[in-house]
């Protein structure tokens, strides 16, 4: 958990296995945001701190979102991320085994 500017937020490390090398992925940055907004999940997101790496033959795209709601910090919770995120892999072909964890 981090404050900044009178606003707590919650980190959130998500881990994508990945067909392809990615550092970046603005597309898949976009429709997070859209889905845990669309679910009344957050009022303010930020990404960082992405990284790749290889663990059991997969490789990894990994990255944190840090998800503050001023108005509704109860909503932001690690069930009601993965339910607004819930089959995110499958929308987009180099993605599969998605997985959220809280920081």
């Amino acid at each position: 958990m981090c404050t900044a500017c009178d606003e707590t937020y919650k980190i959130f490390t998500i881990e994508l296995v990945t067909k392809d090398p990615v550092s970046t992925n603005m597309e898949l940055f976009k429709e997070i945001a859209h889905r845990l907004f669309q679910n009344k999940v957050i009022s303010n997101i930020n990404i960082n701190n992405n990284k790749v790496y290889h663990v059991d033959g997969k490789q990894i795209f990994g990255f944190d979102i840090h998800l503050g709601n001023p108005k509704n910090p109860l909503t932001v919770t690690l069930a009601n991320v993965e339910k607004a995120l819930e089959g995110l892999g499958d929308q987009f072909d180099d993605y599969s085994e998605m997985q959220i964890k809280l920081s």
